[in-house]
């Protein structure tokens, strides 16, 4: 079985330790942008919950737009980005969640789940570096 269907379903498998809830927390600049970026977040949760990713990821996308420093909602777009193989996009988000908020135990745990799949995928294709 290829590495990616084995870790997806390991994500999927896991309950996708997402923060996958539908509380907004207030980063978005006007009451209508914060309101749609919770829709979009909660829309996305409902996705990924019943493994639509590409839709979530979708959804995540556009709450990132209207609340670009959310780091739930970062945290998602990760989660939604490693899902369909987007690495590079997984690593830039669990990043940015984590600058926004280090010391938030789901973040770190996916970020640290993520890192381990990262590292081992960048084993199986030759030397480059690993995340930090």
């Amino acid at each position: 079985m290829p590495v990616f269907v084995r870790h997806r379903r390991r994500v999927l498998a896991t309950g996708l330790v997402l923060s996958l809830v539908v509380s907004f927390s207030g980063c978005a600049s006007t009451p209508e942008a914060a309101a749609n970026a919770a829709d979009q977040k909660a829309y996305g949760a409902k996705m990924a919950q019943r493994g639509f990713w590409r839709e979530a990821l979708f959804r995540f996308d556009r709450a990132v737009k209207l609340a670009p420093d959310d780091p739930e909602i970062l945290n998602n777009l990760a989660v939604a980005s490693e899902a369909v193989g987007e690495t590079a996009r997984a690593l830039a988000a669990y990043k940015r969640a984590l600058e926004l908020r280090p010391d938030d135990a789901k973040i770190k745990r996916n970020y640290a789940r993520f890192a381990e799949y990262y590292t081992s995928l960048q084993r199986a294709s030759g030397p480059t570096t690993t995340p930090k």
